[in-house]
Parts: C-alpha cells; structure tokens; sequence
C-alpha cells in the first residue's frame, strides 16, 4: 500500500470514528472514572508496606502526598481535606486512602457540614466498588501502585542500563515531557518525581499521519485528520479541540515522534502504546505505525 493509500485509509476512517478509551485501566481502577465528584479533587492512594512511595490515582487536580500521609478533615494551602482509609495492613498493601478536596478554605460549618456528605457519598462509591472486588478473592486489582515505573527505574533496573547511559536515553524523555508513558504489558513510566496517573476519559478527536525521511533523518510530511463525530455532548468543542491538537503538532517529531521510536525501546520487551500530555491528552500510535510511516491517534479528555 502506498502512502498516498495509507493517509486515504486513516482520512476515511477518522471522519466517522468516535472511540473512548479510558486510562488507566484495572478491574478497581477503571470504576473511580464514575465517583460523583461534582467539581472536588480526588486523589486514591496505594502505599505497600515495603515502600516508602505512594502512588496516586486522580480525578481533578492531584493531592499533595504530605496530605495523604494524614487522615481525618485537614487544612493546608489554602485548601480543605478530607482523608479517609479504605483499606488498611491487607496482605501487601500498607493502606489504600482517599483524599478529598475543595479549593478553599470552608469558613462557616453549614460549608464543612456540605463537604462532609459530598465527601461521604464518594467514600461509600468509592467502599461499594473495593467490596465488588474483594468477593472476586483477588486482591491485584488492589495493587495499582505495581503498575507505576519511575523512568529512572526502568531504564537501570528494567533495561539494565549504567549511570551514563541512562543520562543519555532520558533526553527523548526530557524534551518530550510526557505526563506518562502507556507500555503494552499495561504498565505505566512516569516521568516527574510523583508516582501520579491522571484518571480521565478520552475521546478520539482524529490522527496525524506522517512520513520519515531517512536520508535527513527528519519527519517531512505531516497530514491533519480531525473526526466528524460530535463531541460536544462531553464538553469538547472546536475551538477545544484545535487547541489540543496544536499541542501535538507544535513540534510533532521531537515530542511525539522521537519518544515513540526512541532507541531504548529496542532493549525493551514493552512497547509504547501511548503517551500521555498535561493529563487530557492521549496520544497513541495505530498498531501498523511504523518509524518511517503511520499515524498517531489523538485523544482529547473533556475539560474539567
């Protein structure tokens, strides 16, 4: 098939698809997307007792983990907080947590006294959904925090890489700066110093195909193909969706391109299925893709 064929292909296709995927993925995890939030961060915090790190799911903003570490109704930064533990000293798991909270300060107790039950109903949402799992008698959907990698992590001790060479492979990783990395095996690299995955929901606003030219070693074609679903019914506009695809094609080889097909992933037996941006974008490669021809899918998470 020529290339010509190929953009033709995805250009029908992308015209007509409407696609959600929803990350991260789990049998625990993936049933926090329907929490009735209403406007409140909330963070679930999964700490094993052989670690010091937590890792953190969120809906919203993140929550700070000094906050985490605490339990009952908190202050700080000019926030309220509310703390409550799930699970506590289960096998492995040192305690699964979840964190509560509204963007200021609650002054007045009719306030306080409106956050506590918007705060309740979540834990019991929140209670409901680790019971579905516990009658299963499996206890690894509990275990997300296994599925989080630092970067630093899985360059030395996953592809046994030395001090230098890690120094190296991290550039990609440094100029494209990624929320996460998506790997086929399901499991998560992130690259800042918090163990943190952003729990959204994401639509397919359209792909960008390409072509590589090995002789300039450069990406010197680029095509745009935007889907013709309506996507306003999740709060996704136009307007929304040009500014979330220019973030894409700003600089496409060096933060898309370049991460993707990054020498490391040669030694790896994972491969990226996807890269996640700011939290509301999903980009991910068409399983045909290719370092010389493909495209890349471009999912859009509705404001907030």
């Amino acid at each position: 098939m020529s290339r010509a064929d190929i953009f033709a292909k995805y250009n029908q296709l992308y015209q007509k698809a409407q696609v959600r995927e929803i990350v991260p993925d789990g049998r625990f995890v993936r049933q926090l997307l329907d929490l009735p939030r209403r406007g409140l961060d909330v963070g679930i915090f999964f700490k094993a007792k052989r670690r010091k790190a937590m890792t953190q799911v969120y809906m919203g903003n993140p929550i700070p983990e000094q906050v985490a570490r605490e339990e009952g109704f908190l202050e700080a930064g000019g926030k309220t907080y509310l703390s409550r533990t799930i699970l506590s000293n289960f096998k492995n798991l040192d305690f699964l947590r979840v964190v509560i909270s509204i963007k200021r300060i609650l002054s007045r107790k009719d306030e306080r006294v409106q956050f506590l039950k918007q705060c309740q109903r979540i834990v019991d949402v929140v209670l409901r959904k680790a019971r579905n799992v516990m009658y299963t008698d499996n206890f690894e959907p509990f275990r997300f925090d296994k599925q989080v990698i630092e970067i630093g992590y899985f360059l030395s001790k996953t592809l046994k890489m030395d001090d230098v060479t890690v120094e190296a492979a991290s550039i990609p990783f440094t100029i494209s700066n990624p929320e996460y990395i998506l790997l086929s095996n399901r499991k998560l690299v992130v690259i800042g110093e918090e163990r943190r995955i952003p729990m959204r929901a994401y639509y397919l606003a359209g792909g960008i195909g390409y072509t590589f030219d090995k002789t300039i070693g450069a990406v010197n074609e680029e095509r745009l193909f935007r889907t013709t679903a309506d996507l306003s019914q999740y709060g996704i506009d136009s307007a929304h969706l040009d500014v979330s695809i220019s973030r894409v094609t700003g600089d496409f080889q060096n933060r898309v391109h370049s991460l993707i097909f990054a020498d490391i992933w040669k030694k790896s037996k994972a491969k990226p299925v996807g890269a996640n941006f700011g939290g509301d974008l999903l980009v991910k490669p068409e399983p045909s893709s290719d370092i010389w021809s493909g495209v890349f899918e471009v999912y859009i998470a509705p404001p907030e």
